[in-house]
């Protein structure tokens, strides 16, 4: 495994753009998180549209054993598991109007409760992004606090997805507010479907939010270095489909860092 400067440029000067993250923090985030604190950070997610439930039983198993977070899971796998008693030991998070957002709010509502009735504990919720994009703000606000509400009845974490790769900066700055009214705990960043986040989404949502809300980066998350960078730069959670790897990468680069001390 090449050392962290190959990374560090290859990342960030290539790919990602965000030129005033130094090398040292990155190093100093791997040598601080230990590896129960760095798997608190993931949310181990499986997505997919073409996932069977012998993939739901694997991520299952590894989120048990590494310690992720939380588990997303579909609204059909999350019931199917919490159903079946699958998951007693880790925290399921399940998504409401994915993964476009335009769902209707009664709809949004209605999904949002079955899945809390069920035992999800976190959800995450996608923004109405036509709604957005015409400018209705309200419109947009009391769908989400509608969902958000729910979530909240039920003692439950409650995250929006804005998709950021599709936003200008000052649209990046409205949806932000809009996600600081309704109550949600987190802005995520995007579904990663649509388009892939990149840590420039990363860093402007964090600037935006100022400590006011939580910051999820999501959305092309695959490796261990753009996952710390994202968190050397203040993002609160991770969501990605392969935090497992992430995992195993993590330990590797943490040897590094030890060995160079």
């Amino acid at each position: 495994m090449q050392g962290f400067k190959h990374y560090y440029d290859y990342i960030v000067c290539t790919t990602y753009g965000v030129d005033d993250i130094v090398l040292k923090s990155l190093e100093e985030v791997i040598q601080r998180l230990d590896p129960k604190d760095f798997a608190q950070y993931l949310d181990n997610t499986l997505l997919n549209f073409d996932v069977p439930i012998s993939t739901v039983l694997s991520y299952i198993k590894d989120t048990e054993v590494y310690g992720f977070k939380c588990l997303v899971l579909s609204p059909y796998h999350a019931n199917y598991v919490l159903s079946n008693k699958l998951a007693e030991n880790i925290n399921i998070c399940s998504v409401v109007g994915f993964p476009m957002g335009f769902t209707l709010t009664k709809v949004k509502v209605f999904e949002a409760e079955e899945l809390l009735v069920k035992g999800v504990k976190e959800i995450d919720i996608v923004m109405n992004i036509q709604g957005f994009k015409s400018g209705r703000y309200e419109e947009v606000l009391e769908d989400l606090k509608s969902v958000v509400d729910i979530a909240k009845v039920y003692g439950a974490i409650a995250k929006i997805i804005i998709e950021s790769p599709l936003l200008t900066y000052e649209e990046k700055v409205k949806a932000v507010d809009i996600v600081i009214k309704s109550g949600a705990d987190y802005v995520k960043t995007s579904t990663g479907i649509l388009s892939k986040t990149n840590l420039k989404d990363v860093y402007d949502l964090i600037k935006i939010s100022s400590g006011r809300v939580k910051v999820k980066a999501a959305g092309g998350f695959r490796h261990a270095i753009e996952t710390l960078l994202a968190i050397a730069i203040g993002a609160n959670r991770i969501g990605t489909s392969t935090a497992a790897q992430i995992f195993k990468e993590y330990l590797k680069l943490r040897e590094e860092a030890t060995e160079k001390k």
